[in-house]
């Protein structure tokens, strides 16, 4: 898959059918627009490119931190890239961007940067400054231009359609089981070991550190998770919060993985989350602390001694 940034220096050199979004989790409502997309240019002979922003719109308005994201841009490219996209587009959003009015978004983007023949977006998908542009406009403008768009309906599920703020909160709610049934596998975090303060390590649990350097997440606790690490999976006790007992002030994923004591800082590691055990608590003590987290690795071992076959992704 290609990566191009916008603005592009020059066209794509094919015509592409192109679908829009946030794409935050890369959910199965996502992936319905992808796939349509997909085959759209496969039928038509089409290169097929998924539009995206980086930051995301809410995060330029309100603040990279204070938005939860589902999944960090390198790991949302991944998942696109499985599906079999071609060319992922990732939009600038700035100061620029943030202005530029519906009809120029179709113009400059859609028409002249990206070649656009066939469009595919979600019924409810809104674009432009002040976000004037919907499928309404840009089905008038498709007809304009002769070209062709497909609105694609809701994406449900039992409990509901599927949207990336129904999952963020499934996720803050602990419900991964849930969550797996929306994101079609299980929900993970990727992500490069960083340094942290050793304090695990000092209480007889050492972790493996990462960091929400580019926006925040909607975990908050201590939860039961597997681990891969250089191709092998571990079981593992993994925290999400501010570690207030410490005097922490920035929000990081600290996993203590169990029968695993090799150094992987500046690997890439995933984390799948299947359970929450408690909330993030403030204990008076590291003794205390240390208690706690005791009783949380021995849940997580009961946990996995009572399931059955692999604790590995699915694959999409």
């Amino acid at each position: 898959m290609k990566i191009i940034r916008y603005p592009q220096k020059t066209p794509l050199k094919s015509p592409s059918a192109v679908t829009i979004g946030n794409f935050d989790g890369v959910h199965k409502g996502h992936q319905a627009l992808i796939k349509q997309s997909l085959s759209a240019a496969k039928t038509q002979s089409l290169q097929s490119v998924v539009v995206t922003m980086e930051p995301l719109p809410v995060q330029y308005f309100k603040g990279r931190f204070e938005v939860d994201l589902i999944t960090r841009f390198k790991q949302k490219a991944r998942l696109i890239q499985r599906l079999g996209v071609d060319v992922l587009c990732v939009l600038n959003f700035n100061r620029h961007l943030s202005q530029l009015s519906a009809n120029k978004f179709c113009d400059e983007i859609l028409d002249r940067g990206l070649r656009a023949q066939h469009i595919v977006v979600g019924h409810d998908f809104k674009f432009g400054a002040d976000r004037d542009g919907d499928v309404a406009f840009l089905s008038d403008w498709c007809r304009r231009k002769n070209i062709n768009i497909e609105i694609i309906p809701p994406i449900q599920n039992q409990q509901g359609r599927i949207s990336s703020t129904c999952l963020r909160n499934l996720l803050k709610a602990g419900e991964f089981r849930l969550a797996k049934q929306a994101l079609g596998r299980h929900y993970s975090i990727v992500g490069r070991v960083k340094h942290g303060r050793k304090i695990g390590r000092n209480l007889g649990y050492p972790t493996i550190n990462i960091e929400f350097n580019k926006g925040g997440n909607p975990l908050h606790g201590v939860y039961v998770v597997a681990i891969e690490i250089e191709g092998e999976w571990y079981q593992g006790v993994a925290s999400v919060g501010y570690n207030p007992t410490v005097g922490g002030n920035a929000k990081r994923l600290e996993v203590y993985v169990m029968n695993f004591n090799t150094e992987v800082y500046g690997h890439f590691v995933k984390v799948l989350f299947y359970k929450k055990l408690r909330n993030e608590v403030e204990f008076d003590s590291l003794c205390a602390l240390r208690t706690a987290i005791e009783t949380d690795v021995q849940q997580t071992k009961q946990f996995f001694a009572e399931q059955t076959g692999e604790i590995c992704e699915p694959r999409l």
